[in-house]
């Protein structure tokens, strides 16, 4: 995974939506961890789809505490991008290929924020978490009627939520333990030149087959007691 470049901006109302829809409710413990709830807001694009995670650390303690983490991200991420609260050199690789937030957090919560894109084929892309801890909420937010979303069985599905001025359709997952998978899939997502490319590709492998099959089926036969030179 590389850092995206010139990342989508996905500015408009982020952190109000999270702050009404993630109720930071974290039960009182003395050490600094990820909050339980982990909202994805996702965006149309072409032949990709683009979003922003969304969640809280809350450092119970007095003074400000270093905590490294994995980040739950899906596994088929290309970009990300740190955002806000997180400066880009606290957002690393981690050994297994994951990402990894490495951070100075001061006493209460602190709102993370980060961009990431999925590629997307043939108008179909796939998003699989897997939980690094225990979490009671997982929410993929998608603008309404942009895209269809297949979730998993027993989400919680609401239509029709408007956010900061934009409606949005909600499928949310229940609590879920560590280690545990969870896959999304969309379809609908707008093609660009990946499908021209595939029509192409596949034409031009047909025409070099039908060729050498005519040019086969053509060729002077040579009699018994001819000789190629």
């Amino acid at each position: 995974m590389q850092p995206m470049v010139n990342p989508r901006s996905f500015t408009f109302g982020l952190v109000a939506l999270a702050a009404a829809f993630i109720a930071w409710t974290t039960p009182s413990r003395a050490a600094t961890m990820v909050g339980p709830k982990h909202v994805y807001i996702m965006y149309p694009g072409l032949d990709a789809l683009w979003g922003s995670y969304i969640f809280v650390v809350n450092n119970d303690g007095t003074a400000p505490e270093q905590y490294s983490f994995p980040v739950m991200l899906p596994k088929e991420t290309l970009d990300f991008q740190a955002q806000d609260t997180l400066s880009p050199q606290e957002l690393k690789l981690g050994p297994d290929g994951g990402i990894t937030v490495d951070k100075s957090f001061s006493p209460g919560e602190t709102l993370i924020q980060i961009s990431f894109k999925l590629p997307a084929s043939q108008g179909s892309s796939i998003a699989t978490f897997k939980a690094p801890y225990p979490f009671e909420s997982l929410g993929i937010f998608v603008w309404q009627d942009s895209f269809s979303v297949n979730a998993p069985t027993g989400v919680q599905i609401q239509k029709g939520v408007n956010l900061s001025g934009r409606t949005f359709d909600t499928y949310s997952v229940g609590a879920g333990t560590a280690g545990q998978t969870v896959v999304y899939t969309f379809d609908g997502i707008a093609e660009g030149r990946g499908r021209l490319w595939w029509v192409g590709g596949v034409v031009a492998a047909v025409l070099i087959l039908t060729g050498l099959g005519i040019a086969f089926f053509t060729r002077p036969k040579l009699s018994l007691n001819e000789e190629v030179v």
